[in-house]
């Protein structure tokens, strides 16, 4: 039988989840959305084809019949988005960042459990970049001991809207989404982070554009990640360097290098299901993260992208924002919501 869904909020991000439903009609079933802008609401209602459409959440909770809502609000309002859901029994997948704080992440998380329901973070960068391939690639010991990893994500970004307010930018934006696929892609938590954050006069924006974040992982490797929104040469990626080889990741694929320093790698994976020659498999990257939360509550068990699972990442997106402001290396304390 197919999960019914309903969308929250209509604005840009949810076409990537609408597109992602609508190559699932036999295991989903979309049934309403909600959006306080009318036109935004009107357009997806006639793109496509969703049977009922709402101006609020709780028009929406009493309106229609449906078990899991997709929350792809803006992130300040967030919160109580969440509580409203939870307290009508509804199960959650939440756009990222789940949330600007760590203490509030904490707090949607405990409010979920509380009212016996399940939250879910779109954390789809795991399969849409190559992560889940190197994770794989590691786990099978490819590459021996990792010892050191670098990320890199340059480009020239100018967004609009809401965002241009937000005292947290960069990081917020794309950020989460690489310290989420470090740690998953390593399997291990971080101790500690260092972070520095800049903000560039080239960029229109309140928050930061440039950040360089050192992360110290369980076990011995050392991370770093550089973001820049105002880069004018666009890179993206990572090298997880082992002492038997090392891998280098981007969202096409993952390539794996011995030590013979010969340029061309030895192995080449393709992450054909997720990004494709274009990057056109994104909207399925997302249904990836919604599918995790349905297999789980069919089975009575917690998604590995669940909510609680995603303190994790928000701690680490937290830390480094605390690290800039106070000049000190911030220690992470293994704390979730039990």
């Amino acid at each position: 039988m197919a999960v019914r869904v309903a969308m929250v909020g209509c604005g840009g991000v949810s076409r990537m989840h609408f597109d992602g439903l609508m190559k699932h009609t036999a295991d989903v079933k979309l049934v309403a959305c909600c959006d306080p802008d009318n036109g935004q609401r009107s357009q997806v209602i006639s793109q496509y084809a969703v049977p009922n459409g709402f101006s609020s959440v709780e028009e929406m909770i009493e309106g229609a019949t449906w078990d899991i809502g997709i929350v792809c609000t803006p992130t300040p309002v967030r919160s109580s988005v969440i509580k409203a859901l939870a307290s009508a029994g509804k199960h959650v997948l939440v756009e990222k960042p789940m949330a600007s704080t760590y203490l509030e992440a904490l707090e949607m998380v405990q409010y979920c459990k509380d009212a016996g329901v399940q939250i879910a973070v779109d954390q789809n960068f795991r399969y849409h970049y190559a992560f889940s391939i190197a994770r794989e690639a590691m786990s099978d010991g490819l590459i021996g001991r990792v010892t050191q990893v670098i990320h890199r994500d340059m480009f020239f970004r100018q967004d609009a809207g809401w965002r241009l307010l937000e005292k947290r930018h960069s990081m917020a934006v794309m950020g989460v989404h690489w310290l989420d696929g470090l740690r998953y892609a390593l399997d291990r938590d971080a101790i500690s982070v260092a972070g520095l954050v800049r903000s560039s006069s080239a960029i229109d924006c309140l928050g930061d554009t440039d950040v360089t974040v050192q992360i110290a992982f369980e076990d011995g490797p050392i991370a770093t990640y550089i973001q820049s929104f105002s880069s004018p040469i666009g890179v993206t990626e990572t090298v997880f360097v082992g002492d038997r080889g090392a891998l280098s990741v981007d969202y096409a694929g993952v390539s794996l290098f011995d030590r013979s320093n010969e340029p061309q790698p030895i192995q080449r994976w393709l992450n054909e299901r997720y990004f494709g020659a274009h990057g056109e498999q994104k909207p399925e990257s997302s249904y990836k993260c919604l599918d995790l939360l349905v297999q789980a509550l069919r089975t009575d068990t917690e998604p590995e992208n669940s909510g609680r699972d995603n303190l994790k990442t928000i701690a680490l997106l937290d830390a480094a924002y605390v690290s800039s402001e106070e000049a000190r290396v911030v220690a992470l304390k293994s704390e979730v919501a039990e």
